[in-house]
């Protein structure tokens, strides 16, 4: 019997090629375009997945000022690890992880670079997160002072590939030299919140102050300063909300009734964020990585439902569509003895079968294409179409129901004609079907201009966020990493004759050096008191060591005061403000600041116009700016726009000469500034991209429907044109109905687009305004592409002769 019903379908849909194609086209489509944004969702959810991943959790840390909510950061004291497992029997161990970046060298074979994303790790990281040892005792690498692992690529680097267990690396610093042992090898994690290349045992941080002789071990007992990832290891089986019903007794045990902290009116509260969270849920300061965004992944989730639900809506409306084509094969059927569950199983096969050569036409152009969709999506996807076990099962479930919904619905309509009726030629399409179909149109193109709508606020916002003026100079900035191995007694010496030396370069306008630069995150800060009170209304403020040439080469505006001058040796111990710490510390006007003292007497002599120093998804950081004469992390060179390369070139000459032992590293500012938008660009690509198919889709589906309104009026449209009615009359005959659903549809859209959207646009401190103009626009390209649709098959009707319509009468 299965066979038969199997022949059957073959022949209908060779029978009915076109219509067999246009549900191909749409089906296949539609399921390929959410197979790989399913992919994406899978990739962007799946990340730290480590053995024990659903037993760690992170800390993170609220510090609360005035009852107020300050700052929110994923790295914390260094007290709370120990102190935790100690106080607290559900955790079984944890880990600290503290961040840094080291010049190193083996001066053996004279290699030396800066080599970022190091950590110093409690040796419990490596068997907490099960890191894949190479080479080395994964008990001992990390234990005792001095100690570094390498990853696989580093250890190559710096050692080809002789084994590098037992040799030594140098780190040069302006304070100290230090020589570390090479005590493993391992294998970074992959697809994780961390990047790592190397680690170096967690003592070496107390070995630097104990070389000057401060033995207070602030690593281990400090409740002040932030820098540390911690990480808990729950025994199996702990609940993590009624574990954290117990912080707030911890934080005021150990932390909140410090003197320093009551008297600055500071509190601070401690969360755990599940180690899988941390990648789309986790957007705090001090974050080790760029992580990535639930809300944009929930979007393009959303959407992939949209246009695989279009597709699905499109089969539903052309089966029932073709019901008068169909009524008369049925009432035969029946006639010659088909019973209605016989009908049902054929029309059932039918649908199912052309699903699944959907799916399979759709898998295979999903694993073709999944390198260009890798491409579109910044690279950070596999090449190859791959989805993990558990997504693979909710595609197979939705695909199964998706397959079983659509199906169902035509098999029964068709299966229930009466043969009678069928076959006497008084069949007609019911009322019922009919607005079910047109329901299911006004769905479709709901998601057809919520889609629109939402491309168009995506690529306005990001226009705006890239057009915004910054108040701060950053065009033709090449920005060197400082030299770090010079001694700051003879730093100096070094410095000023290489600055003099870049300026006399005929392609160079300015050098000037800082402590960092825009487009880094600023983790230095401290408290200071606002005006007019005591210690116990402070507010933090982030400094910035800049040195005398820094404001006017990036042309920063002063509103009030002045900038640093040689002129005055009292400078060393004044600053400046932005505007956003004037009014914080509470002056109304940047010019009632000038020679005001503020925290430990540091002299205002200036105000700078509010400037962005990271991407508009971030307020502007009340700043304050420090002479800093010695400041060595960043040195940014103004250069014209000819000869670029010659300049760098010349600029890379000078180095050399005197910073012999330092390698050469630059970047172009506003190149690295605009890739804090990279990930939004991504987004507004991907949005759009799936917006348009969603789109085609829909339309393939509205062609379909507007033929068959053709064929079942082929009569009426004939009647009229012998009545003498004009092409115009007849297109705008067969047009109306589809135009009075598709506006029923702008309306419906315009308050979900409107929610959608401005829940996205939140997650942005500057952001647009969305305008009435953009539902216009959307509601007028929707009704647009719905007309040609239709005209197309309008047209063909309007101009064909009327006698053949009107033969068989």
């Amino acid at each position: 019997m299965f066979k038969n019903h199997f022949k059957t379908a073959v022949r209908n849909f060779l029978r009915r090629k076109d219509y067999f194609m246009l549900n191909m086209i749409g089906l296949s489509v539609g399921i390929t375009c959410w197979l790989l944004i399913l992919q994406y969702v899978s990739y962007e959810k799946g990340y730290d997945a480590f053995p024990k991943a659903d037993r760690i959790a992170r800390l993170t840390l609220d510090n609360y000022q005035q009852g107020k909510l300050d700052w929110q950061s994923a790295a914390v004291y260094p007290a709370f690890g120990p102190n935790m497992k100690k106080d607290f029997p559900e955790v079984e161990n944890y880990c600290r992880l503290a961040a840094t970046e080291l010049l190193l060298s083996n001066d053996e074979h004279n290699i030396r670079a800066n080599e970022s994303k190091g950590y110093y790790a409690d040796p419990s990281f490596l068997s907490m997160f099960d890191i894949r040892m190479l080479k080395g005792n994964p008990q001992t690498a990390l234990d005792g002072l001095d100690k570094i692992m390498l990853s696989e690529d580093l250890a190559k680097k710096y050692f080809g590939d002789a084994n590098p267990l037992g040799k030594t690396l140098v780190y040069r610093a302006p304070f100290t030299t230090k020589i570390f042992e090479v005590s493993g090898v391992f294998t970074p994690p992959s697809h994780a919140h961390l990047v790592i290349n190397y680690l170096i045992s967690y003592p070496t941080i107390g070995s630097f102050r104990r070389q000057f002789g401060d033995l207070s071990s602030p690593e281990e007992t400090s409740w002040g300063w932030y820098q540390f990832y911690t990480y808990l290891l729950m025994k199996p089986g702990i609940d993590l909300k009624k574990l954290e019903e117990k912080f707030p007794a911890f934080c005021d045990r150990y932390i909140n009734h410090l003197d320093w902290k009551k008297a600055g009116g500071i509190k601070n509260e401690v969360h755990l964020m599940p180690l899988k969270n941390i990648h789309l849920h986790s957007h705090y300061m001090q974050e080790a990585e760029i992580n990535g965004n639930e809300q944009s992944v929930s979007f393009l989730f959303l959407v992939s439902f949209f246009i695989i639900g279009i597709a699905w809506v499109n089969y539903v409306n052309l089966s029932t569509a073709r019901s008068l084509e169909r009524a008369k094969e049925v009432g035969v059927r029946k006639v010659a003895g088909a019973t209605r569950s016989s009908l049902v199983v054929q029309f059932l096969i039918e649908g199912i079968l052309l699903n699944l050569i959907a799916f399979a036409v759709a898998l295979s152009v999903a694993s073709f294409i999944a390198p260009g969709f890798s491409k579109l999506t910044g690279n950070i996807l596999p090449t190859t179409f791959r989805l993990t076990n558990q997504y693979r099962v909710l595609a197979g479930g939705i695909l199964l129901a998706g397959t079983l919904l659509s199906a169902v619905y035509p098999a029964f309509v068709l299966s229930a004609f009466k043969p009678a009726t069928v076959l006497k030629g008084l069949f007609k399409n019911s009322a019922g079907g009919l607005l079910l179909r047109k329901a299911l149109i006004v769905v479709q193109f709901t998601a057809s201009i919520v889609l629109i709508a939402g491309t168009i606020i995506v690529y306005k916002q990001l226009r705006y966020m890239r057009s915004q003026p910054l108040n701060v100079n950053i065009k033709q900035t090449v920005v060197l990493e400082g030299a770090g191995s010079p001694k700051d007694s003879v730093y100096q010496q070094a410095f000023q004759p290489f600055k003099n030396a870049v300026l006399q370069l005929p392609g160079v306008k300015s050098v000037t050096a800082s402590t960092s630069v825009m487009g880094r995150e600023n983790f230095w800060a401290n408290n200071i008191p606002r005006s007019g009170t005591s210690n116990s209304n402070p507010v933090t403020l982030y400094y910035l060591g800049v040195d005398y040439d820094f404001i006017p080469s990036y042309e920063i505006k002063v509103v009030a005061g002045r900038n640093f001058s040689k002129h005055f040796p009292s400078d060393s111990n004044a600053a400046l403000l932005n505007e956003t710490a004037v009014r914080m510390l509470g002056f109304n006007d940047p010019k009632q600041v000038i020679n005001q003292k503020i925290g430990s007497g540091i002299t205002i002599i200036g105000v700078v116009q509010d400037y962005h120093t990271e991407a508009l998804h971030k307020a502007i950081d009340p700043q304050l700016i420090i002479l800093r004469t010695n400041a060595r992390n960043v040195y940014s060179v103004k250069i014209e726009t000819a000869n670029v390369a010659n300049t760098l070139a010349d600029i890379r000459t000078k180095w050399n000469a005197n910073f012999p032992a330092d390698p050469f590293s630059y970047y172009f500012l506003d190149e690295a500034f605009d890739k804090q938008y990279k990930a939004d660009k991504q987004f507004g690509a991907a949005f759009g991209f799936f917006s348009c198919i969603a789109i085609v889709i829909a339309c393939l589906g509205l062609l379909g429907l507007s033929a068959y309104s053709v064929l079942q009026r082929a009569k009426e449209i004939g009647i009229r044109k012998v009545f003498g009615a004009s092409t115009e009359n007849i297109v705008r005959l067969l047009s109306k109905d589809f135009v009075k659903l598709v506006l029923i549809a702008f309306i419906m859209a315009i308050p979900v687009a409107w929610w959608v959207m401005q829940s996205w646009l939140q997650q942005f401190a500057y952001h647009i305004k969305i305008s009435w103009f953009v539902f216009v626009i959307a509601g007028a390209t929707a009704l647009l592409i719905a007309l040609i649709t239709i005209s197309f098959q309008a047209i063909r009707a309007a101009v064909a002769n009327p006698v053949a319509a009107l033969r068989s009468e």
